[in-house]
């Protein structure tokens, strides 16, 4: 019986399959397959411009999924979190079940390191969220079909009741959140009193209880992340909606934005009508006509707005099924965690706080106390116990003051005895461990910390200027400190005076004592110079001069490097967009765009290393965003230029090609010379590569690598479209981009990749 049972579910799934292809092939055939094709070829590349905006908003709510885990984020990364978000949508393409094996997909490759009740509360938080912001967009575009159009008294009377009952029940749900009514544990209590199924409710019933307790709890005692998820899933929708606009607006259509969001709501409750139909085939494209039609737009076009968001749908998808093959080849933890456990424990860093003043140790460099700024950098160079010695008296003013940054990581308070720093040494360092020790007075750039801290010799390391000791030393467990030692100066003479220290001189300009207001100003010059980096050429430095101004208010406030990377793609999408819509000016617009995209690209990292916000998520997203700026920017101008001649096409084509060779084959040398030091990928190749002058090709690339950089590429784009010739840089971007990716494939067969990076 139960065999019969499965076979025909089976059976209805396949006739409701073959039922809605039925009706997709109706469709088309009534609406005209030729002028389906003219729509489609009118969004030409635009397509592109749809699935990087997808793109986008899969990235932003994986975000606010994430935001769900509270303080257990760390426990899985954001790529893989990715990826099983866009596993879990390309298994809803076939309706329910597939919603709920992508969800349940969700929960089990979260991980073992993360409690069951925390993974199911996560993902049903997320989905609880969605479903929340998708009933108040589908109510939005209720509301925007009765402003659009003239209904008829009956019609409008059915809209307002479906309003006031969708509200209804977002309101009563609201209540039950605020009021903690035990909706999921009060069932399975009453359900686990039933003789046969009681049994089976009953030992699950301690998880069901502490799933439910979470999802109020976040409500109630994670208010900045409950609000977080929420703006960003609402944040997803908007990009839906934009989607809407800009295929309709690609394809010829004069609509708003009232018309899109009209759309993009009811669009949801199809979407629900459907969820029984396997991938909603028909179903889908069915209602966009309907919903075209009813606003005055055209079967025709509801019908091939339907199929370019299936397009993009299918292409996601299609990513999802790959991450799906990927995933189980990483265990259930998440590697970068596992890899980071198998790293042997970092060194102890011990901080002088006492016998200095309170205005050097409490003046903001860069918006972050001198000493704050001390332990942060000691945490970045890989101390696994930070020690601070302050005066007794002072201790807890300064614990406050750290405290209100909410930036102060795990910190152990020691107040020194006499004022002597040898006890302290004695009672801290360990045997045979490396000991950091750092005036906590000064401003040092990030290469000193990490000096000490990799520090292996015998003896001690003494960073000097000038033969004057900078502040910081490397030492091991142990090192005998003589009896009497109450600062860095005077542990400097008597480790001289018995020879028992190594110096090493280091530039004046990499770090700086703060004692007066004068000491202030100079050390904010000077962290302004370690912003630039060694590989910034003339267009980096000169973007780092409007760049760094802006960074510098950003961080006055709580403004994360992340939220502007993701700014930052707003702007490319914007320029992307002029650059589709055609004309000198549009085209003028969308270059001046590009060059402010390009200012702020380097703003994200600047923001990061002025408060020490550095993240493995951070580089990943600013590179994703990268290579969606080139998207953005190249399918627009394809757009754009597409009504010069179909000629443009074929360029189109040829830069699509060269752009994603780029890509890939950069990627992976990338990769394979750099390693787990992404960012020393240029200064790598370039070293490697003036080994060879001899070598034409690598000459060539070495000399010209410059002009496909983010930094350098918009301001050439900026001056053709100052002399109306835009066409002409696309056409040079198509050449060059189908020149990059044979110098980086024949690189790396050529050169060997690096065993350590410095």
């Amino acid at each position: 019986m139960p065999e019969a049972t499965s076979s025909s579910k089976q059976w209805g799934r396949l006739a409701a399959v073959l039922f809605g292809l039925l009706l997709l092939a109706h469709l088309v055939r009534r609406a005209g397959p030729t002028r389906i094709v003219e729509g489609i070829a009118a969004v030409g590349w635009g397509v592109v411009l749809v699935i990087g905006l997808a793109g986008a908003s899969h990235l932003v709510r994986t975000w606010a999924w994430r935001l769900t885990l509270r303080d257990e984020k760390d426990r899985a990364s954001f790529r893989r979190m990715l990826a099983l978000r866009l596993t879990s949508e390309a298994a809803g393409q076939v309706g329910v079940f597939g919603q709920v094996f992508g969800d349940t997909w969700r929960v089990t490759g979260l991980g073992a390191d993360l409690p069951i009740a925390s993974r199911v509360s996560s993902v049903a938080l997320d989905r609880a969220l969605f479903t929340l912001t998708s009933a108040l967009v589908t109510i939005a575009g209720v509301v925007s079909v009765l402003f659009l159009l003239p209904l008829s008294h009956k019609m409008a009377l059915y809209a307002d009741i479906f309003v006031v009952v969708l509200a209804g029940m977002i309101a009563l749900a609201v209540v039950a959140v605020r009021r903690r009514w035990a909706v999921l544990a009060g069932p399975a209590r009453a359900v686990s009193r039933i003789k046969f199924a009681g049994r089976w409710v009953d030992a699950r019933l301690s998880t069901i209880v502490s799933v439910e307790n979470r999802l109020l709890d976040f409500f109630h005692h994670a208010r900045g992340a409950f609000w977080g998820g929420f703006a960003l899933n609402l944040a997803g929708h908007l990009a839906a909606v934009l989607e809407v606009y800009l295929i309709l607006r690609l394809m010829g259509e004069r609509t708003g934005f009232l018309s899109a969001l009209a759309i993009e709501g009811l669009t949801k409750l199809v979407n629900v009508i459907g969820i029984f139909n396997p991938g909603n085939i028909g179903t889908y494209e069915g209602g966009n006509m309907v919903l075209a039609k009813m606003l005055g737009m055209g079967a025709t076009a509801g019908l091939t707005l339907g199929l370019i968001r299936r397009i993009r749908a299918l292409f996601w998808a299609a990513v999802g099924v790959l991450c799906l093959v990927k995933l189980p080849q990483s265990a259930g933890r998440d590697t970068s965690t596992r890899d980071h456990e198998d790293k042997p424990a970092g060194n102890t860093a011990i901080l002088l706080a006492s016998g200095l003043p309170m205005e050097s140790l409490l003046a903001r460099v860069g918006e972050l106390p001198v000493l704050l700024r001390a332990i942060l950098g000691a945490q970045k160079a890989g101390a696994s116990r930070i020690v601070v010695i302050v005066d007794g008296a002072r201790a807890l003013r300064i614990q406050e003051e750290l405290a209100r940054t909410r930036r102060l990581p795990d910190v152990e308070w020691l107040q020194s005895e006499a004022g002597e720093i040898g006890p302290i040494l004695r009672n801290v360092a360990v045997d045979g461990q490396r000991v950091v020790l750092i005036a906590a007075d000064r401003t040092y750039h990030p290469s000193l910390h990490q000096r000490a801290a990799e520090w292996a010799g015998r003896s001690a390391l003494a960073l000097t200027t000038d033969g004057l000791p900078v502040g910081i030393y490397g030492l091991t467990g142990t090192t005998n400190c003589p009896v009497g030692i109450r600062n860095i100066e005077e542990l400097h003479e008597s480790l001289v005076s018995i020879n028992a220290v190594e110096c090493e001189s280091v530039p004046g300009n990499q770090w700086q004592r703060v004692v007066t207001p004068g000491d202030r100003r100079v050390a904010e010059e000077k962290l302004d110079e370690w912003l630039v980096k060694p590989t910034d050429g003339v267009f980096a430095r000169m973007n780092r001069k409007v760049s760094i101004p802006i960074s510098r208010q950003l961080i006055k406030y709580p403004i994360t490097p992340n939220i502007v990377s993701l700014f930052t793609l707003g702007v490319s999408f914007l320029a992307g967009a002029f650059f589709a819509f055609g004309g000198r000016g549009n085209m003028l617009l969308g270059a001046v765009l590009s060059v402010f995209a390009s200012i702020l690209d380097g703003s994200d990292g600047e923001v990061a290393r002025l408060t020490f916000q550095e993240s493995a998520f951070g580089c990943w997203l600013e590179t994703i965003c990268d290579y969606l700026y080139y998207v953005f920017i190249f399918a627009g101008m394809t757009i754009g230029l597409l009504g010069r001649g179909p000629v443009y096409m074929i360029w189109g084509s040829m830069l699509f090609f060269g752009a994603v060779a780029s890509f890939l084959t950069t990627a992976m040398q990338r990769r394979r010379l750099a390693g787990a030091r992404p960012e020393q990928y240029l200064r790598i190749w370039q070293a490697k590569a003036s080994k060879r002058r001899s070598n034409p090709f690598l000459y060539l690339g070495r000399h010209t690598e410059f002009l496909i950089r983010r930094c350098c590429m918009p301001y050439l784009f900026l001056a053709f479209a100052v002399f109306g010739i835009t066409h002409l840089a696309f056409i040079g971007a198509a050449v060059g981009a189908n020149i990059v990716w044979p110098i980086a494939l024949y690189s790396y067969f050529q050169f060997n990749p690096v065993r350590t990076v410095p």
